[in-house]
């Protein structure tokens, strides 16, 4: 007869008291009196040699979590089954705050979801605070927002948990019961107005902000709702509750400087295969920069006003390619060029910002750090220019790849190098600061 080790022993308990639905048995199974060591027992959930065992918990051996506390044995569709912390009192190590996930088990009590992880789609739908249709390939999922403390189970007198108790739901179409998702928890109060979607190319986000000084999003991916970070954070810290989706790949956001007058705006960049936002840049605007404060207040008004504008950041790169497109009278992008009526120019972009004059000429002025002056009276392109931040590029590598200049110069009063190159007809200026920033590219018809 096969000798029954303690371990397996224990192991066979919480399998005898998952199926018998027997909270006191799990309890005693786990050992939460204190009396065994639950290493072994985890050691045994390692092996998966126990013909008898459940089959999802059966996957879920070996598959034990040790981030710290709490720890979680876990199914290899990624859904937790056990979670529970550890505590080593006398050198024994004990299984508390134990709790049972299992498709299997239902019961929603004092406001809790210990012990279920799905939800008929009709008690979601009636309590949902939220809900919306995301389309995942050829899948269409729902998904709810509820306050678990909401839906309807066995009540107790015991004091409410004050701990915010709002958590994520998706169930596939025609699906009569919601998933709760993994870190499907939302950390605080919630309230409907400061829920939101939000599409980064064919990226969706679930948007959450909380008193209006950080946001969490949730993304769909594989069938699941993930969590986003931001660098290893799990929210991002905003000013208002204000930050703005850019170019199908970027999030930007500002808020004051700490211990200055200024603003700080960050631009953070999508990593699909990570689900998270990498800090990308961040450009300041300070007392101790030469019209910083003025230039900051100016910036945070024009990102305020319009929903298309953001602070140049690292984005374009000039390559050999952009040096043969100078020919051809157009600086990086191929939608505008020099002579081009700015009525076709504003065919293509209406998302201008700013229509003034600089130095004698007119222009507009568009998201990406691109200005484009034109005649006045004939109408035509006469200028682009870029804003240098708007550059991947160091200094070195773009003046690799421009050559020797044909001409170069110093402006004193505002303390820049310039240089001069021409290709064919056109000619390209290049504006550097003293300590080798790129300010500002122009490109023009040579100069006679």
């Amino acid at each position: 007869m096969k000798h029954v080790t303690a371990p397996e022993r224990t192991v066979q308990g919480i399998y005898l008291a998952i199926m018998n639905n027997d909270e006191k048995a799990l309890a005693d199974a786990l050992n939460m009196d204190g009396k065994l060591d639950t290493r072994e027992i985890l050691q045994y959930l390692k092996n998966q040699n126990l013909p008898a065992f459940h089959e999802k918990m059966q996957h879920a051996a070996g598959t034990v979590y040790r981030n710290g506390n709490p720890q979680t044995i876990r199914h290899e569709d990624g859904q937790d089954i056990l979670k529970f912390r550890q505590q080593k009192k006398f050198g024994i190590y004990k299984a508390v705050n134990v709790s049972l996930t299992d498709v299997k088990f239902s019961g929603v009590a004092n406001g809790r979801l210990d012990s279920k992880e799905t939800i008929p789609t009709e008690l979601l739908v009636d309590h949902a605070m939220y809900s919306t249709d995301w389309q995942y390939g050829d899948t269409m999922f729902h998904l709810y927002v509820v306050n678990i403390k909401d839906l309807p189970g066995p009540k107790v007198n015991e004091k409410e948990d004050d701990k915010p108790s709002y958590a994520l739901f998706l169930a596939k179409d025609n699906e009569t019961k919601g998933m709760l998702q993994i870190d499907g928890r939302i950390p605080f109060i919630v309230e409907r107005e400061n829920i939101g979607e939000y599409e980064l190319g064919n990226q969706h986000f679930l948007g959450f902000i909380d008193n209006e000084t950080s946001l969490v999003l949730w993304t769909l991916e594989n069938g699941r709702l993930s969590p986003v970070l931001f660098d290893d954070q799990k929210s991002l810290t905003l000013n208002e509750g204000k930050f703005k989706f850019i170019e199908k790949a970027y999030l930007q956001t500002y808020e004051p400087v700490l211990g200055k007058d200024g603003w700080t705006f960050t631009t953070w960049g999508w990593e699909q295969d990570q689900l998270k936002f990498n800090l990308l840049h961040t450009e300041s605007y300070t007392a101790d920069r030469p019209y910083g404060l003025e230039t900051g207040q100016h910036t945070m008004q024009l990102w305020n006003e319009y929903e298309d504008y953001y602070v140049a950041f690292p984005q374009y790169t000039f390559t050999e390619q952009s040096a043969e497109l100078l020919k051809d009278g157009m600086l990086l992008h191929q939608d505008v060029q020099l002579g081009m009526p700015i009525e076709d120019v504003l065919q293509i972009h209406s998302n201008f910002y700013e229509h003034d004059y600089y130095a004698g000429g007119i222009y507009y002025s568009f998201p990406g750090g691109r200005t484009i002056f034109y005649d006045e009276l004939a109408g035509d392109v006469t200028y682009i220019t870029l804003n240098g931040g708007s550059l991947t590029n160091e200094l070195e590598e773009l003046l690799a790849i421009l050559g020797p200049p044909e001409n170069e110069g110093y402006d004193e009063m505002n303390d820049e190098y310039t240089y001069y190159y021409m290709f064919g007809q056109n000619q390209l200026r290049l504006d550097r600061g003293m300590d080798g920033r790129i300010i500002s590219l122009w490109l023009s018809k040579r100069q006679n």
